[in-house]
């Protein structure tokens, strides 16, 4: 069936043969006419050689192998791949370390390990785009983004579409498109118990945070 498939393919190809039991060579005979046009053979076979797919993992594009030095001085191999598919890289933990496993794609992370990994890795993606230009992050600030982009046991951009489900409408007015938040708590008539921060400063009532998070009281007498 595959040497009628490549015969078939091509009036040029005369006679097809292949290596049936490692599949590690194959061999093409073609038939030009005299009159054809001269044409660079190796160039094309080169070219269609780099499109040609022998064998491949469903979402991996590409993979690269990186030397490194640890913080004891050893050297160790790094795979790195261009896409993701970690229920085939689980399949070969006899010779990754399948417990140093990361990307930096978030739902893959979440939807594998858990949230709570995913939470990890946006601290450590965040931090990292700050480290490039020297800036150091408190990361208190880092959980701070992390937590609440995790809180609801999903992941959630940081964005009008994901505070949405915020039950404050003046925090969501505040954020983005404030019209339309408006209008929707006109509309399904929604109250706002000024809890949090945004709410407090836009009613001027004291944001239960840092010095307002306490009340003092002087004695009369």
């Amino acid at each position: 069936m595959r040497i009628n498939s490549v015969l078939q393919s091509n009036p040029a190809i005369e006679r097809y043969s292949y290596d049936a039991e490692s599949e590690l060579w194959c061999e093409v005979d073609l038939v030009l006419p005299v009159s054809k046009v001269h044409f660079d053979l190796t160039s094309v076979l080169s070219t269609l050689a780099q499109n040609a797919v022998i064998m491949e993992t469903k979402g991996l594009t590409r993979c690269l192998l990186s030397e490194v030095t640890t913080k004891t001085g050893e050297k160790e191999t790094l795979f790195n791949t261009e896409g993701i598919n970690m229920h085939e890289l689980f399949k070969h933990s006899d010779i990754l370390d399948i417990n140093r496993l990361y990307s930096n794609q978030v739902h893959a992370m979440a939807q594998t390990y858990g949230i709570e990994v995913a939470l990890k890795v946006i601290e450590k993606e965040i931090k990292d785009v700050f480290a490039v230009y020297g800036i150091e992050v408190d990361p208190r600030h880092l959980s701070l983004v992390a937590d609440y982009m995790c809180f609801e046991g999903i992941y959630k951009p940081l964005n009008r579409h994901a505070i949405r489900s915020n039950s404050s409408p003046l925090q969501q007015m505040t954020f983005e498109t404030s019209f339309k938040f408006l209008k929707q708590a006109t509309m399904l008539g929604s109250h706002d118990e000024l809890v949090s921060p945004s709410a407090c400063l836009v009613a001027g009532k004291v944001v239960k945070g840092g010095t307002g998070l306490f009340d003092l009281k002087q004695p009369m007498q």
